[in-house]
């Protein structure tokens, strides 16, 4: 396989999962601040709630892994494009480095890198997530997996692609997914909250609450609340989405250099989890 027919594999398999997007193949953007013509290897272009979002893609037909200064450059040349998202695919693999400046930068654009063999993987992974009869359609956040295994805790779990919720939880890096039923008691989302901060400080008497401004819903009242508690290894971050029959919250937890970005992946999913009603077969 030349470095050509590499890039037009990559093209078809963006083209299949964003069917709706505007994609172009082999562009040229002027950057805002260099204002020259910058190569993009695939430039995709689409409309989510009336915000256009950029998400630039470059394959690296490398015979070697790519390395840290390949991952600066790129994001450079993201920022420069005004991306919002990049993707870096390489052939070869990447350097520790490498993934650890993609990982762990303190950039505002949400950068992904994959290894080619592994582009099936890379998909807007979507699950149905639910209990009783309340549930919803959730899409991960970019670069991430939801996992719809349960456990006494949570209905499922999003974390990082290529890892594990295990090794997501001992990073901190990781959200879970819970429905609270609202036609049980009639409760609001009010309610919730109020119940929630009562047994956080039961927890911790100088626990920290605070509510940070976030997106908006035409359909639904949507919160985001953040807590700092002396025993957890991170602040809690929760969004919430007040649906008619129940309420879906999202609880994350994000190392402190990575909160933004993280705090964006959360927003993304409460700006798209739309609701369900589950039926179930009677016995």
């Amino acid at each position: 396989m030349d470095w050509k027919t590499y890039e037009k594999e990559i093209f078809t398999y963006f083209k299949e999962q964003y069917p709706d997007a505007e994609i172009t193949l082999d562009i040229k953007v002027i950057g805002l601040y260099s204002k020259v013509k910058r190569q993009i290897d695939i430039l995709i272009e689409q409309y989510i709630a009336g915000n256009r979002i950029i998400i630039a893609i470059d394959g690296k037909y490398f015979n070697k892994k790519v390395d840290v200064k390949a991952v600066e450059s790129y994001i450079g040349m993201l920022e420069d494009i005004g991306a919002h998202k990049g993707l870096l695919i390489s052939k070869e693999g990447f350097t520790e480095a490498a993934y650890n400046r993609a990982h762990f930068g303190p950039t505002e654009i949400e950068l992904d890198i994959l290894n080619f063999n592994n582009i099936e993987l890379y998909q807007g992974q979507v699950a149905i997530p639910y209990a009783g009869d309340n549930g919803a359609i959730v899409s991960a956040p970019f670069g991430w997996i939801i996992d719809n295994q349960k456990s006494d805790n949570w209905i499922a779990t999003m974390y990082q692609q290529g890892s594990n919720i295990h090794k997501a939880m001992k990073l901190s890096e990781f959200m879970y997914i819970q429905f609270w039923d609202r036609n049980e008691d009639g409760d609001t989302l009010d309610d919730l909250l109020k119940l929630q901060e009562s047994n956080f400080k039961k927890a911790d008497l100088n626990a920290k609450i605070e509510y940070l401004p976030t997106i908006k819903r035409n359909d639904a009242q949507v919160m985001l609340r953040a807590v700092t508690i002396s025993s957890y290894p991170t602040p809690e971050y929760t969004g919430f989405i007040e649906f008619e029959s129940s309420i879906l919250f999202c609880v994350m937890f994000s190392p402190e250099n990575r909160s933004r970005q993280n705090i964006r992946k959360l927003e993304n999913v409460l700006e798209s989890a739309l609701p369900i009603k589950v039926q179930h077969q009677k016995s």
